[in-house]
C-alpha cells in the first residue's frame, strides 16, 4: 500500500489501530484479540481482513496449544510513518512506506538482556526527540517564510498568478513543469506569470 488516502482510510479506526498496537508486539490470532480489546470476535475478523486486503498485515495457521483445530494468527508487514503538518501558513500530508520483507521479520541480534534493551531503546528515543525539536524549529521557521511570501504576493490581483507563485516557493526543487502539472495548468503560464512577478520586484 503506497497510497496516503488509502492509508488513513485504514487507520481511521481506533479499532484497527488497537489491533495493529496488539500485532507489533507478537503475532495473535482473532480470539486472542478480541478478548484483549473487549470487543467482539465478528468485529475483530472484519478489522483484520480490511488490514489484511489493504497489504498491512498478513497471517499464517499455526497448531493449536490445546490439541484444538488450527488457528490463523496475523502479523504486521508494512513499515510506514504518515507525516501532517499543519499551521496558519503551512499544510502538508506525507506517506513515507517501506514494505518489510521476510528478511527484515527474523530476529538478526539473538535474545539480549532486559535492561539492555531499555537502555538502547532510551537512547534511540532521546535521539527521536533531539531530531524531533530540530523538526519543529525548522518548521517555524518554515511558516514565516511563507507568511513573508504570503505577505508578498498579497498585493497581486490574480488568484492563480498568487497560487503558482506560492507553490514557486514552497517547491524549490521542482521544475517549472512539476509545478504546472500540480496546478493543473500548461507550463508557459507557470513560466509566464513566475518571469511577471519576479520582473516586478
Amino acid at each position: 500500500m503506497s497510497d496516503l488516502d488509502s492509508i488513513l482510510s485504514v487507520i481511521e479506526n481506533p479499532a484497527r489501530r488497537q489491533i495493529l498496537e496488539a500485532l507489533v508486539r507478537e503475532p495473535h490470532y482473532p480470539l486472542q484479540l478480541s478478548k484483549e480489546l473487549g470487543i467482539s470476535q465478528q468485529a475483530v475478523v472484519k478489522h483484520l481482513k480490511v488490514l489484511e486486503e489493504n497489504g498491512l498485515v498478513e497471517s499464517y495457521t499455526e497448531k493449536s496449544d490445546l490439541k484444538g483445530p488450527q488457528r490463523r494468527k496475523y502479523y504486521p508487514i508494512q513499515t510506514f510513518s504518515v507525516v501532517v503538518d499543519m499551521g496558519p501558513n503551512l499544510f502538508s500530508a506525507e506517506l513515507i512506506s517501506r514494505e518489510q520483507t521476510a528478511e527484515d521479520l527474523v530476529e538478526k541480534e539473538g535474545s539480549q538482556d532486559v535492561s539492555e534493551l531499555r537502555d538502547r531503546m532510551k537512547k534511540i528515543e532521546d535521539e527521536l526527540d533531539m531530531l524531533n525539536n530540530r523538526r519543529e524549529e525548522l518548521l517555524a521557521e518554515k511558516e514565516k517564510l511563507l507568511q513573508s511570501a504570503r505577505e508578498t504576493t498579497s498585493s497581486i490581483p490574480d488568484y492563480m498568478v498568487r497560487k503558482i507563485i506560492h507553490e514557486f516557493i514552497l517547491h524549490p526543487d521542482c521544475s517549472m513543469n512539476d509545478i504546472a502539472k500540480m496546478i493543473s495548468v500548461r507550463d508557459d503560464i507557470v513560466l509566464d506569470s513566475i518571469r511577471e512577478w519576479m520582473s516586478d520586484w
